[in-house]
C-alpha cells in the first residue's frame, strides 16, 4: 500500500507539471505526456526488487518531457535498494540526461543551471537514499545484536535454573539419602534386639519399610531433578576434610557400624574445589558403604602428600540384608567432578568381594 501511495502521488506531480513542458522533449502532445508519466510512475511499484527499471523509466520519461520528478523517486529507489552498481548506474543517467537535454531542449535557462538542477534532483536523492539504506542496516544490525542478548541471556538464566536444580538434587543425595540410610539400619539394628516386644518390633519394621519407602520416592525425585550436563556447586563446611571425616566415622561408629579411619601426613590448606569434592567423596563413599555393605567393616584412609591429596574408603563383603541400588548416581557425578578439578578416581570391587574407591586429587593452591 505504501509503493502504490508513492506510485500514485509521483504520477499525480508528475501530471501537474506538464502543462508548462510541451516544448522540452521529443513528445509534443499533452496526453502522450501524461500517459508515459502515468507508466513511469507505475513501474514505482517494484522498487523494492527492480529499482533500476524505476530509474531507466524515469530516463525514459525525460526523453519525452523535461520533469524530473520520476528521475528523482527512481535515483532515490536505485541508491536505497539497489545493488552494487547503483551509483555507477545513477552517475551514468545522470551524465546521459544532461547531454541529451541540451539536444532535446531543457526547461532551465542555462546549461550552469541544468548542472544544478540535476545535482540536486538526481545525484542529492541518491546520497539520501544511500544514508537511509546506511541507517536502516545500522538498526537491522543494533536489533539482531539486542536479540542475540536477550537470547544470551535467556539462556544464562535456564542455565542457571539447571544448575540450582542439580545442585538441589546432589544436597538432597547427599544429606536425606544418608540420614535415611541411617535410619533404616537403626531400624534394623532395633530388630535384632533379642529383649524387644513384638509390638516394638512391628513398630521398628514398620519404621524400617518407611524409610526405605521415603529412599525409593527420592531416587525418582532425584531423577527428574538431575542433569549430568551441568556442573554443581556447593558449600564447604567450617571444618577441613580431616576433621569432617573423623567425625563421620565417629558417628557411624556410634549406630553400630564397624569404621576405622586413618590419617597420613600433615593437613594442610587445600584449594576450596577440592576440599568440597572430599567432603562429597566422604558423604558418598560411606552412604553406598551402609547400604550396599551392612555389616562390613569400612576402612577410610586419608593421606596429604606435597602436591596431592588421597582419600581411599573401602569395604568387605556384606553380612547383612543388602539396600536396594540407587543406580550409582553420586559415583557418576563424583567421577565427573573428580575429572573436572584434574584428578583421578579409581571404583572397583576387591578381591575378597568388597568395594574400594579411591581418589587422588591436587593439592596445590592456586597462584
Amino acid at each position: 500500500m505504501w509503493d502504490i501511495g508513492i506510485a500514485l502521488l509521483v504520477g499525480f506531480a508528475s501530471c501537474l507539471e506538464l502543462p508548462g513542458l510541451d516544448a522540452t522533449g521529443l513528445v509534443r502532445c499533452y496526453f502522450a505526456d501524461v500517459a508515459i508519466a502515468i507508466v513511469a510512475a507505475a513501474t514505482l511499484l517494484v522498487r523494492r526488487h527492480c529499482p533500476e527499471v524505476c530509474l531507466l523509466a524515469g530516463l525514459a520519461a525525460g526523453f519525452a518531457f523535461d520533469e524530473r520528478i520520476l528521475l528523482f523517486a527512481g535515483a532515490y529507489s536505485v541508491a536505497h535498494y539497489g545493488g552494487r552498481l547503483r551509483f555507477p548506474l545513477v552517475a551514468t543517467v545522470a551524465v546521459i540526461y544532461t547531454t541529451t537535454r541540451c539536444i532535446i531542449g531543457t526547461a532551465d535557462d542555462t546549461f550552469a543551471m541544468l548542472c544544478c538542477d540535476v545535482v540536486l534532483e538526481i545525484v542529492f536523492p541518491a546520497v539520501f537514499g544511500s544514508i537511509v539504506r546506511d541507517q536502516k542496516a545500522l538498526r537491522d544490525l543494533l536489533r539482531q545484536r539486542l536479540e542475540k542478548s536477550e537470547s544470551a541471556v535467556d539462556n544464562a538464566v535456564r542455565y542457571a535454573l539447571l544448575e540450582e536444580r542439580t545442585r538441589l538434587a546432589f544436597d538432597i543425595h547427599d544429606h536425606i539419602g544418608h540420614h535415611a540410610t541411617f535410619l533404616v539400619l537403626r531400624a534394623s539394628a532395633l530388630q535384632q534386639l533379642p529383649s524387644l516386644c513384638d509390638e516394638a518390633r512391628k513398630g521398628a519394621t514398620a519404621l524400617q519399610e518407611s524409610a526405605q519407602r521415603i529412599m525409593s520416592d527420592l531416587r525418582q525425585m532425584l531423577k527428574a531433578l538431575r542433569d549430568t550436563s551441568t556442573q554443581r556447586t556447593e558449600l564447604v563446611g567450617s571444618a577441613n576434610c580431616a576433621d569432617f571425616l573423623a567425625g563421620l566415622a565417629k558417628n557411624m561408629s556410634a549406630v553400630g557400624m564397624a569404621v576405622e579411619y586413618e590419617l597420613h601426613g600433615t593437613v594442610k590448606q587445600l584449594p576450596q574445589d577440592v576440599e568440597v569434592l572430599l567432603h562429597r567423596l566422604c558423604h558418598e563413599t560411606f552412604t553406598n558403604a551402609a547400604k550396599h555393605a551392612p555389616g562390613a567393616l569400612i576402612r577410610a584412609d586419608l593421606s596429604f602428600q606435597a602436591d596431592q591429596v588421597t582419600l581411599e574408603v573401602s569395604n568387605g563383603p556384606a553380612t547383612g540384608s543388602v539396600l536396594r541400588s540407587s543406580g550409582c548416581m553420586g559415583l557418576v557425578g563424583l567421577r565427573r567432578r573428580v575429572a573436572e578439578v584434574g584428578g583421578q578416581l579409581t571404583v572397583g570391587p576387591t578381591h575378597d568381594g568388597g568395594f574400594r574407591v579411591a581418589a587422588a586429587l591436587p593439592a596445590a593452591l592456586p597462584e
